[in-house]
């Protein structure tokens, strides 16, 4: 359970009002019967940004509402309730977070502005190939040009400029800033199961007018990736939330042989095991959280841990939800089924819970 103060639960309410009349599971499953290249609606985007979204978590000195983490997380928790498709991921936590650690002052002067706002939609190109990687391996800097492939780039189609993450000549780190129209570049929108734009990206001998370059590129790229991460186990434990609340509500309601199904004890056992996993899980994403906002300089254990936990309840309550529901849990009508399509694909973002275990050990010590 997130502890939050007055101002935060306003902000809470405030968007969970606006998302379940602007961005309800419906329409998401409208989203998804469009062409890949709409990758969010248009009104919605711009709701979002009037109510100041994409400025939540920054200081009132970069321009931000100055709500700090736990209010960002607050805020993504509750469009994880309604699987409201947005790039508040990936370019209002994950770019942000990208040119706020690798970039230079005037960088980060001109770029940030931008992203707050909401007028300059940006995402970053980790993935290459089909498994998670954080280091990138065959996408390659030489001079001033890049070339490479990157998969799974979230909202890439329909972005402003991608930072790409790349090795220079001397296997150096760097970031290249790759704007949409830039020749050489190809990008291939695609809908997964979850209803989201993804993009696989190519580029042949891209020439590149601008670097995040220099000796703390790597780590801040590190560090923004764990941002990024525990945002999106916010948004994993809102739909983890929803799940439950759905499902006790359906097991309340439906009958058996004249016997509410809710009262049977298996049931209940069952999902009382799960509300303690969540809990316990939620309680990770809160404790990162506040280490965000402590400015601890290393969150890597806690995204782990977090990403970790909150996959494993994720995966395991939609699978729940589904079972639950019956026969009726499989349909398309029923909302249940986007939950855990969204569900699979949340696991495999920036690394699955066994990745992350693995690297929480090997932080460790292990």
């Amino acid at each position: 359970m997130m502890i939050l103060n007055d101002e935060q639960r306003m902000l809470r309410d405030t968007i969970a009002d606006f998302l379940a009349k602007e961005s309800p599971v419906d329409a998401l499953r409208a989203l998804r019967d469009q062409e890949p290249e709409l990758a969010w609606e248009p009104s919605l985007w711009s709701g979002l940004c009037e109510l100041g979204a994409p400025a939540v978590a920054s200081s009132e000195a970069e321009g931000g509402l100055g709500f700090g983490q736990v209010g960002m997380g607050a805020l993504i928790l509750e469009t994880g309730r309604t699987l409201c498709a947005s790039p508040l991921l990936s370019s209002a936590i994950h770019a942000q977070a990208v040119i706020r650690h690798c970039g230079s002052p005037a960088q980060i002067e001109r770029r940030l502005p931008g992203l707050l706002s909401g007028d300059t939609v940006a995402s970053v190109a980790i993935q290459e190939g089909s498994q998670f990687r954080p280091a990138p391996r065959g996408t390659r800097r030489n001079g001033n040009t890049l070339s490479g492939d990157k998969s799974l780039v979230m909202d890439a189609g329909a972005a402003d400029y991608l930072l790409v993450s790349a090795l220079d000549e001397a296997a150096q780190f760097c970031i290249a800033v790759v704007h949409l129209n830039t020749p050489g570049l190809t990008i291939q929108s695609q809908r997964l199961m979850d209803g989201r734009q993804y993009g696989s990206v190519s580029l042949e001998i891209v020439e590149v007018e601008e670097w995040l370059e220099g000796e703390a590129v790597e780590q801040g790229f590190t560090r923004a990736l764990d941002e990024a991460t525990i945002m999106l186990c916010c948004e994993m434990l809102g739909a983890s939330r929803e799940l439950l609340d759905r499902t006790v509500a359906y097991l309340q309601e439906r009958e058996q042989f004249d016997v509410k199904v809710g009262t049977f004890q298996a049931l209940q056992h069952r999902l009382a095991t799960a509300y303690c996993e969540l809990e316990l899980a939620a309680a990770s994403v809160f404790n990162a959280l506040l280490a965000m906002d402590k400015g601890e300089t290393v969150l890597s254990e806690h995204a782990s841990r977090a990403k970790a936990l909150v996959g494993d309840i994720l995966q395991h309550l939609s699978n729940e939800a589904v079972q639950m529901h019956g026969g009726m849990g499989v349909t398309d009508e029923m909302d249940i089924g986007l939950f855990l399509k969204r569900s699979r694909t949340c696991n495999q973002l920036f690394g699955n819970s066994a990745f992350h275990r693995n690297r929480f050990a090997t932080l460790r010590g292990f």
